[in-house]
């Protein structure tokens, strides 16, 4: 299974709630046995002392982007793909691939906009951090909602997620997925 993280909320934050619990998503999912982490990011995201802590290089495919200010609302492209995988976004993101299963973590700083409104409405599946910021979501988004807990331990908190890609990789695969 090919994972993209999005990591755009390393370059939104010095430090801070949202990228401790982003870096430690990350520091558990690297080493489960059967995925392929890749990772999206800007140059400045070494910046964020949570990001700091991580070795990235060594351990997935690091793709550097350019101009935050320019393409932080913009679809992230990547190309090469013509089986489904996965990108999951720190930060109201989509990936332009038609094979792209675009995954949005939505947290208690949720704030309806019209990016993130946009996001939220082409995106496959929501992670939602609590029960509250699902409550928080417009009726339409629910249905594609799913809370996991920020209370469970880090290691449940991957493994509920990684349940959630393997069945949207199976929803996506399915010959009558529609999307």
């Amino acid at each position: 299974m090919v994972i993209y993280l999005d990591n755009i909320i390393f370059n939104m934050q010095q430090s801070g709630e949202e990228s401790s619990r982003w870096a430690q998503f990350i520091r558990d999912l690297l080493p489960m046995p059967g995925i392929q982490l890749r990772f999206v990011e800007y140059r400045n995201a070494i910046a964020n002392e949570h990001r700091y802590k991580l070795d990235l290089l060594r351990r997935g495919h690091l793709y550097v982007m350019r101009n935050l200010w320019l393409t932080r609302h913009l679809a992230v492209r990547i190309d090469g793909y013509t089986t489904p995988f996965i990108f999951h976004s720190s930060g109201y993101r989509l990936c332009d691939n038609p094979n792209a299963v675009n995954i949005i973590t939505v947290d208690h700083h949720f704030k309806p906009s019209l990016h993130n409104n946009y996001a939220l409405r082409r995106c496959d599946r929501i992670i939602s951090t609590s029960r509250a910021v699902h409550a928080a979501l417009p009726l339409h988004l629910k249905a594609k909602s799913t809370v996991v807990s920020t209370k469970k331990s880090n290691t449940n908190i991957a493994l509920s997620v990684l349940k959630l890609y393997r069945s949207a990789l199976a929803a996506a695969q399915s010959p009558t997925a529609v999307r």
